[in-house]
Protein backbone atom coordinates (compact mmCIF):
# COMPACT_ATOMS: atom_id res chain seq x y z
CA UNK A 1 0.00 0.00 0.00
CA UNK A 2 0.79 3.72 -0.67
CA UNK A 3 1.95 5.59 2.46
CA UNK A 4 -1.35 7.61 2.87
CA UNK A 5 -3.48 4.36 2.41
CA UNK A 6 -1.53 2.52 5.08
CA UNK A 7 -1.18 5.77 7.28
CA UNK A 8 -4.78 6.16 7.22
CA UNK A 9 -5.59 2.37 7.86
CA UNK A 10 -3.47 1.87 10.66
CA UNK A 11 -5.27 5.42 12.23
CA UNK A 12 -8.39 3.55 11.58
CA UNK A 13 -7.68 0.68 13.40
CA UNK A 14 -6.07 2.48 16.41
CA UNK A 15 -9.65 3.90 16.47
CA UNK A 16 -11.33 0.92 15.74
CA UNK A 17 -13.57 0.98 19.16
CA UNK A 18 -14.12 4.87 19.56
CA UNK A 19 -17.19 6.09 18.10
CA UNK A 20 -16.69 9.55 16.79
CA UNK A 21 -13.02 8.42 16.04
CA UNK A 22 -13.61 5.57 14.12
CA UNK A 23 -15.90 7.32 12.14
CA UNK A 24 -13.63 10.24 11.27
CA UNK A 25 -10.61 7.80 10.38
CA UNK A 26 -13.06 5.67 8.67
CA UNK A 27 -13.47 8.33 6.29
CA UNK A 28 -10.38 9.80 5.81
CA UNK A 29 -9.44 5.68 4.91
CA UNK A 30 -12.28 5.95 1.87
CA UNK A 31 -10.82 9.31 0.77
CA UNK A 32 -7.37 7.71 0.71
CA UNK A 33 -7.97 5.06 -0.95
CA UNK A 34 -9.81 6.96 -3.64
CA UNK A 35 -6.90 9.92 -3.60
CA UNK A 36 -4.31 6.88 -4.59
CA UNK A 37 -6.96 5.24 -7.31
CA UNK A 38 -6.53 1.93 -6.08
CA UNK A 39 -8.55 -1.14 -7.10
CA UNK A 40 -7.53 -4.08 -5.83
CA UNK A 41 -10.19 -6.22 -4.53
CA UNK A 42 -9.26 -5.19 -0.71
CA UNK A 43 -9.67 -1.59 -1.55
CA UNK A 44 -12.92 -2.47 -3.33
CA UNK A 45 -14.46 -3.88 -0.57
CA UNK A 46 -13.34 -1.14 2.06
CA UNK A 47 -15.03 1.31 -0.58
CA UNK A 48 -18.55 -0.80 -0.91
CA UNK A 49 -19.06 -1.23 3.19
CA UNK A 50 -17.92 2.56 3.83
CA UNK A 51 -20.31 3.05 5.67
CA UNK A 52 -19.69 0.16 8.42
CA UNK A 53 -16.37 1.62 8.99
CA UNK A 54 -17.95 3.84 11.82
CA UNK A 55 -18.03 1.80 15.32
CA UNK A 56 -21.47 0.64 16.36
CA UNK A 57 -22.81 1.27 19.61
CA UNK A 58 -24.46 -2.07 20.64
CA UNK A 59 -26.80 -2.31 23.23
CA UNK A 60 -28.62 -5.09 25.06
CA UNK A 61 -31.82 -3.99 27.10
CA UNK A 62 -34.09 -5.34 29.32
CA UNK A 63 -35.97 -5.59 32.00
CA UNK A 64 -35.41 -6.72 36.08
CA UNK A 65 -37.66 -9.51 35.46
CA UNK A 66 -35.02 -10.70 32.65
CA UNK A 67 -32.24 -9.33 34.35
CA UNK A 68 -32.87 -10.20 38.05
CA UNK A 69 -34.43 -13.44 37.44
CA UNK A 70 -35.30 -15.98 34.69
CA UNK A 71 -32.20 -14.31 32.36
CA UNK A 72 -29.92 -13.99 34.74
CA UNK A 73 -27.70 -17.11 33.90
CA UNK A 74 -27.56 -15.74 30.54
CA UNK A 75 -26.75 -12.43 31.38
CA UNK A 76 -23.97 -13.53 34.03
CA UNK A 77 -22.75 -15.64 31.30
CA UNK A 78 -22.30 -12.33 29.03
CA UNK A 79 -20.78 -10.45 31.94
CA UNK A 80 -18.14 -13.28 32.37
CA UNK A 81 -17.24 -12.97 28.81
CA UNK A 82 -15.56 -9.54 28.69
CA UNK A 83 -16.39 -8.38 25.59
CA UNK A 84 -17.25 -5.18 24.53
CA UNK A 85 -20.99 -4.78 25.04
CA UNK A 86 -23.32 -2.53 26.94
CA UNK A 87 -26.11 -3.65 28.89
CA UNK A 88 -29.23 -1.38 30.64
CA UNK A 89 -31.46 -2.81 32.76
CA UNK A 90 -34.65 -1.23 33.61
CA UNK A 91 -35.93 -1.79 36.88
CA UNK A 92 -38.97 -1.80 37.73
CA UNK A 93 -38.72 -4.06 40.84
CA UNK A 94 -41.50 -6.25 39.77
CA UNK A 95 -42.54 -8.85 36.77
CA UNK A 96 -44.19 -5.51 35.23
CA UNK A 97 -45.33 -6.73 31.98
CA UNK A 98 -47.32 -9.95 33.33
CA UNK A 99 -48.92 -7.29 35.93
CA UNK A 100 -46.89 -7.25 38.61
CA UNK A 101 -45.56 -10.09 39.95
CA UNK A 102 -42.72 -10.38 42.79
CA UNK A 103 -39.08 -11.03 41.58
CA UNK A 104 -35.66 -10.92 42.91
CA UNK A 105 -36.01 -7.16 42.19
CA UNK A 106 -38.88 -6.78 44.64
CA UNK A 107 -37.40 -4.96 47.64
CA UNK A 108 -38.41 -6.19 51.71
CA UNK A 109 -41.59 -5.14 52.14
CA UNK A 110 -43.39 -4.25 49.03
CA UNK A 111 -46.51 -5.83 48.46
CA UNK A 112 -46.78 -7.16 44.60
CA UNK A 113 -48.74 -10.21 43.46
CA UNK A 114 -47.36 -13.21 45.65
CA UNK A 115 -46.55 -11.26 48.22
CA UNK A 116 -49.60 -10.29 49.37
CA UNK A 117 -48.25 -9.36 53.05
CA UNK A 118 -45.23 -7.82 51.73
CA UNK A 119 -41.71 -9.45 50.69
CA UNK A 120 -39.86 -11.52 53.23
CA UNK A 121 -36.50 -11.37 51.73
CA UNK A 122 -34.06 -8.46 50.64
CA UNK A 123 -33.64 -7.52 46.78
CA UNK A 124 -31.22 -8.53 44.85
CA UNK A 125 -28.12 -6.45 44.95
CA UNK A 126 -27.21 -6.89 40.69
CA UNK A 127 -25.11 -3.60 40.57
CA UNK A 128 -23.06 -4.44 43.68
CA UNK A 129 -23.00 -8.44 42.50
CA UNK A 130 -21.37 -7.30 38.70
CA UNK A 131 -19.06 -5.14 40.72
CA UNK A 132 -16.77 -8.33 41.92
CA UNK A 133 -15.79 -9.05 38.37
CA UNK A 134 -13.65 -6.13 38.89
CA UNK A 135 -13.27 -5.29 35.45
CA UNK A 136 -17.14 -4.53 34.33
CA UNK A 137 -17.98 -1.04 34.13
CA UNK A 138 -21.16 -0.60 36.78
CA UNK A 139 -24.15 2.32 37.02
CA UNK A 140 -27.23 2.84 39.22
CA UNK A 141 -28.74 5.62 37.80
CA UNK A 142 -32.43 7.46 38.51
CA UNK A 143 -32.93 10.08 35.31
CA UNK A 144 -35.79 12.00 37.19
CA UNK A 145 -33.04 11.93 40.20
CA UNK A 146 -30.28 13.23 38.40
CA UNK A 147 -29.84 14.06 34.51
CA UNK A 148 -26.25 14.54 34.28
CA UNK A 149 -25.36 11.48 36.46
CA UNK A 150 -27.39 9.62 33.86
CA UNK A 151 -25.78 11.10 30.81
CA UNK A 152 -22.06 10.74 32.43
CA UNK A 153 -23.14 6.93 33.09
CA UNK A 154 -23.96 6.40 29.58
CA UNK A 155 -21.04 8.18 28.29
CA UNK A 156 -18.70 6.05 30.08
CA UNK A 157 -20.50 3.08 29.69
CA UNK A 158 -20.14 3.19 25.94
CA UNK A 159 -16.34 4.60 26.10
CA UNK A 160 -15.43 1.79 28.32
CA UNK A 161 -13.73 -0.92 25.96
CA UNK A 162 -15.11 -4.18 27.84
CA UNK A 163 -18.88 -5.02 29.84
CA UNK A 164 -20.94 -2.00 30.48
CA UNK A 165 -23.92 -2.59 33.29
CA UNK A 166 -26.55 0.26 33.95
CA UNK A 167 -29.46 -0.36 36.08
CA UNK A 168 -31.79 2.38 35.88
CA UNK A 169 -34.73 2.61 38.51
CA UNK A 170 -38.07 3.16 36.45
CA UNK A 171 -41.03 4.26 38.16
CA UNK A 172 -43.88 1.92 37.32
CA UNK A 173 -47.83 1.86 37.32
CA UNK A 174 -47.41 -1.04 39.60
CA UNK A 175 -46.02 0.45 42.13
CA UNK A 176 -48.94 2.63 42.83
CA UNK A 177 -47.46 6.38 43.03
CA UNK A 178 -50.31 8.06 44.69
CA UNK A 179 -49.05 11.22 43.45
CA UNK A 180 -50.23 10.20 40.08
CA UNK A 181 -47.24 9.01 37.20
CA UNK A 182 -47.22 12.49 35.99
CA UNK A 183 -44.96 12.46 39.29
CA UNK A 184 -42.63 10.38 38.48
CA UNK A 185 -39.53 12.50 37.91
CA UNK A 186 -40.16 14.11 41.65
CA UNK A 187 -40.55 10.25 42.92
CA UNK A 188 -37.26 9.24 41.72
CA UNK A 189 -35.68 12.06 43.12
CA UNK A 190 -37.82 11.24 46.83
CA UNK A 191 -36.07 7.68 46.30
CA UNK A 192 -32.99 8.88 45.97
CA UNK A 193 -32.77 11.68 48.92
CA UNK A 194 -34.60 8.90 51.09
CA UNK A 195 -31.65 6.13 50.31
CA UNK A 196 -34.04 4.16 48.80
CA UNK A 197 -32.29 4.13 45.53
CA UNK A 198 -28.64 4.60 45.05
CA UNK A 199 -26.90 6.38 42.49
CA UNK A 200 -22.89 5.54 41.97
CA UNK A 201 -20.52 4.78 39.04
CA UNK A 202 -17.94 1.97 39.17
CA UNK A 203 -15.32 2.36 36.30
CA UNK A 204 -12.76 -0.17 36.28
CA UNK A 205 -10.40 2.15 33.81
CA UNK A 206 -9.58 4.39 36.61
CA UNK A 207 -8.06 1.81 38.78
CA UNK A 208 -5.73 1.23 35.93
CA UNK A 209 -5.00 5.07 36.49
CA UNK A 210 -4.31 4.62 39.93
CA UNK A 211 -7.74 6.12 40.69
CA UNK A 212 -10.63 5.90 42.81
CA UNK A 213 -12.83 3.60 40.40
CA UNK A 214 -16.16 4.23 42.62
CA UNK A 215 -18.23 7.55 42.13
CA UNK A 216 -21.42 7.81 44.92
CA UNK A 217 -23.27 10.50 43.10
CA UNK A 218 -25.89 10.97 46.47
CA UNK A 219 -25.85 12.11 49.43
CA UNK A 220 -26.58 9.58 52.78
CA UNK A 221 -30.13 8.57 53.32
CA UNK A 222 -32.13 11.50 54.79
CA UNK A 223 -34.16 9.80 57.61
CA UNK A 224 -37.24 10.13 55.38
CA UNK A 225 -37.78 6.65 54.02
CA UNK A 226 -41.16 6.56 55.93
CA UNK A 227 -42.78 9.53 53.80
CA UNK A 228 -41.61 8.26 50.61
CA UNK A 229 -42.94 4.67 51.18
CA UNK A 230 -46.18 6.13 52.55
CA UNK A 231 -46.38 7.67 48.52
CA UNK A 232 -46.34 4.37 47.21
CA UNK A 233 -49.44 1.77 47.34
CA UNK A 234 -47.25 -1.20 47.01
CA UNK A 235 -45.79 -0.24 50.79
CA UNK A 236 -48.37 2.00 52.03
CA UNK A 237 -51.06 -0.58 51.66
CA UNK A 238 -49.38 -3.36 53.86
CA UNK A 239 -49.23 -0.55 56.40
CA UNK A 240 -53.09 -0.10 55.92
CA UNK A 241 -53.53 -3.72 56.11
CA UNK A 242 -51.08 -5.11 58.33
CA UNK A 243 -49.44 -2.50 60.38
CA UNK A 244 -47.77 -5.29 62.59
CA UNK A 245 -46.29 -6.83 59.56
CA UNK A 246 -45.04 -3.01 58.35
CA UNK A 247 -43.71 -2.36 61.39
CA UNK A 248 -41.29 -5.11 61.45
CA UNK A 249 -40.24 -4.88 57.75
CA UNK A 250 -39.80 -1.19 56.97
CA UNK A 251 -37.04 -0.75 59.74
CA UNK A 252 -35.65 -3.51 58.40
CA UNK A 253 -35.40 -2.04 54.70
CA UNK A 254 -34.28 1.06 56.46
CA UNK A 255 -31.50 -0.75 57.83
CA UNK A 256 -30.37 -2.67 55.28
CA UNK A 257 -30.49 0.78 52.51
CA UNK A 258 -28.07 2.28 55.30
CA UNK A 259 -25.52 -0.10 55.23
CA UNK A 260 -25.34 -0.54 51.67
CA UNK A 261 -24.74 2.89 51.35
CA UNK A 262 -22.23 2.81 54.31
CA UNK A 263 -20.69 -0.02 52.91
CA UNK A 264 -20.14 1.28 49.18
CA UNK A 265 -18.64 4.80 51.09
CA UNK A 266 -16.67 1.86 52.70
CA UNK A 267 -14.86 0.57 49.57
CA UNK A 268 -14.32 4.28 48.41
CA UNK A 269 -11.38 4.41 51.51
CA UNK A 270 -9.43 1.57 50.27
CA UNK A 271 -6.58 2.49 47.72
CA UNK A 272 -7.52 1.16 44.18
CA UNK A 273 -4.25 -0.51 42.90
CA UNK A 274 -2.62 0.54 39.98
CA UNK A 275 -1.16 -2.52 38.18
CA UNK A 276 1.00 0.01 35.97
Amino acid sequence: LKSPVKDAAQAWLDAFDDLDKSGTAGTALVEAIRDAGLTDDNSAQILADRTMLRSKSIWTIGGDGWAYDIGFAGLDHVVASGENINILVLDTECYSNTGGQTSKATPLGSTAKYSPLGKRTFKKDLARMMMTYGNVYVATVALGASYQQTIDAFREAEAYNGVSLIVAYCPCINHGIRAGMGTTIIEERRAVRSGYWLLMRYNPQLTAKGQEPLTIDCAAPDGNLDAYLDGEDRYADLKMIAPDEAAILRPQLQRRLYSVFNHMEAMRTIAPVNDN
